[in-house]
């Protein structure tokens, strides 16, 4: 540690003691001093750069998630030095939070698995019947003539897909079969699937993405020095990202040389109530999902060298439900509305959900985060999801949420409302309304798909209390299709990268459903890496090298017990918490 580093602490109470007010650091001269903390303002000016760098490495990449450790094995195989900084104890971010599902085409493998014929260009002609789910049909805006990102992270997935499984260790296996049905809503969402391989499974806890992907980092080298925050971007006189400023495990803040490039892979904004509340206020009140970290630092550090940064307000993916576990970093989201192979099929749920009036305000088989959405714009921001003891049912909804305590049980629909605080008798109707619906075999009022459901009508009933949590934001960085970031009159910011969600959905972006965030995040994090390394050096690092005192890597080996699996009750779950 650097003896005469100062703490962010003891910087503001230099200041405070002197009179000066934090607001105006940005007119503060540098100081006298080998402290990089001596002129904070450099990093959004440009200016001189510090007279000494703590660490140093050719990349430099802000993050540990999927698109930080795709882009930090990318540039250490071209043989660049490789540091990432990440501000939580543990690797992973929303990836391994993720349902570990790749979605896009991988036509050989399709072929070889599953005899299945398949082309990008197939898949992309059945993505886009998912614009009318989409953002942008919700705005009214019509779908683009031009969608260069989500064509070239189709063209780039079968290479992701190979590298991952042969050098990283990633265990795809495909989805269904040739002769499985592929039926509308079989993923837990409105999708564009006539073909199934086209969704990607890595859930085994060996050789799951973030698992795989730390036993790379550790063999390659890689550099990753956890609890540590990066704060503000360093500009040189001539316009280029030659570093970063961070806080490290110690709040002491440390000047980092990035010699070739930064990479900025931060994650999403959702957990950052402010910029939730201001760009999108659908969310206002309520909490966000997935990883604690992703609290838009990358956006603004970019925004604050004059970075572009646009379709803030364009939308944000929902979980409807979230339960709660000791899971240190993470929250822990169940994405309920999925179906169960063999019981229930994705398409079709068995429930209704009940806002606190008692009434059904959306299709129950509409997906995961139209629910989601749905049930954040009614009162309280909550609902409940009402479903009985019909052959199964209770089975397969409990089976999904064996360690939540928001179940309520009752014999009659009766005791159900009371319990729940519902007017009866306006439930009563919209269960009879429904039952109706089933015998009819059509939900006029909404539509839902009814093939296989049962009337709500054998006791005991259940309800299922459902708080929605925003995860993913559709709006971000710009790039350009190298993942260099964009200023704000379309050119290039040199030595700056940014890759992941933290340049929005890029799906979302060009006007089709959101369709996960992984193989965004694993593609674009690998373009990033590879660019990233071959740029041109503006000084040689002295790299400090993953032989050095660094911390030790805690790599998130599964995250399924996050999502529902047969972990007992008070067993530490695969965060070691």
């Amino acid at each position: 540690m650097k003896k005469d580093a100062m703490s962010r602490r003891g910087f503001v109470t230099s200041l405070a003691a002197l009179g000066m007010a934090t607001v105006g650091l940005a007119g503060c001269a540098p100081k006298e001093t080998s402290s990089p903390a001596a002129d904070p303002a450099l990093s959004s000016t440009g200016g001189s750069l510090p007279q000494k760098w703590d660490m140093e490495a050719d990349v430099v990449i802000l993050g540990g998630g999927g698109a930080g450790v795709a882009a930090a094995c990318t540039a250490k195989e071209a043989g660049a030095s490789v540091l990432v900084l990440e501000k939580a104890n543990v690797i992973g971010g929303d990836t391994a939070l993720s349902g570990q599902s790749m979605l896009g085409p991988w036509p050989e493998q399709q072929k070889a698995v599953a005899g299945i014929d398949d082309s990008i260009e197939e898949y992309i002609a059945d993505m886009k019947n998912s614009y009318k789910w989409g953002a942008f049909a919700e705005q009214g805006r019509e779908f683009p003539a031009e969608y260069p990102f989500t064509q070239l992270q189709c063209d780039l997935t079968p290479d992701m897909m190979e590298w991952t499984s042969d050098v990283i260790g990633v265990g795809w296996a495909p989805s269904g079969t040739a002769d499985d049905p592929v039926t509308e809503g079989v993923l837990p969402q409105p999708t564009w699937d006539t073909k199934n391989c086209r969704t990607w499974m890595a859930m085994n806890p060996e050789n799951s993405v973030m698992t795989a992907f730390g036993a790379a980092c550790d063999s390659m080298g890689v550099d990753i020095r956890l609890r540590t925050e990066a704060d503000r971007l360093i500009v040189d006189s001539g316009g280029r990202v030659v570093g970063v400023y961070a806080y490290d495990e110690n709040d002491e803040l440390i000047a980092v040389k990035a010699a070739k490039a930064v990479v900025v892979a931060t994650g999403s904004f959702s957990g950052n109530r402010g910029m939730m509340e201001r760009y999108l206020p659908i969310t206002k009140g309520i909490q966000g999902g997935g990883c604690y970290g992703v609290t838009g630092d990358g956006m603004r550090m970019i925004r604050a060298i004059g970075g572009s940064l646009s379709e803030m307000d364009l939308g944000v993916h929902w979980y409807p439900f979230e339960a709660g576990t000791n899971s240190g970093q993470f929250s822990t989201t169940l994405i309920l509305f999925g179906g169960s192979e063999g019981k229930v099929p994705g398409s079709q749920q068995p429930g209704i959900m009940l806002n606190y009036d008692g009434e059904r305000f959306v299709s129950e088989s509409n997906g995961y985060h139209l629910i989601g959405r749905a049930t954040a714009q009614q009162p309280c921001q909550e609902a409940w999801y009402v479903f009985d003891s019909h052959p199964g049912v209770p089975d397969l909804i409990l089976h999904a949420i064996p360690y939540n305590n928001r179940v309520v049980q009752a014999d009659t629909v009766e005791e159900l409302c009371t319990i729940l605080r519902l007017p009866a008798d306006t439930v009563k109707e919209q269960i009879a309304a429904y039952n109706a619906s089933i015998e009819a075999g059509s939900d006029e009022a909404f539509g839902k798909l009814l093939d296989g459901c049962a009337p709500i009508d054998q006791g005991p009933f259940y309800a299922l209390n459902i708080r929605p949590r925003p995860y993913a934001t559709y709006g971000g960085v710009d790039t350009d299709l190298e993942a260099r970031v964009l200023d704000a009159q379309g050119q290039v910011i040199p030595g700056l990268y940014a890759a992941g969600i933290v340049t929005g959905s890029y799906a979302a972006r060009e006007g089709f459903y959101y369709n996960g965030g992984l193989a965004q995040a694993l593609i674009f994090g690998r373009l990033a890496g590879k660019n990233a390394a071959a740029d041109e050096a503006w000084e040689e690092a002295q790299p400090t090298g993953a032989e050095s005192e660094r911390q030790d890597v805690m790599t998130v080996v599964s995250c399924t017990d996050c999502h529902g699996d047969n972990r007992a009750p008070g067993e530490p779950n695969y965060h070691n918490f």
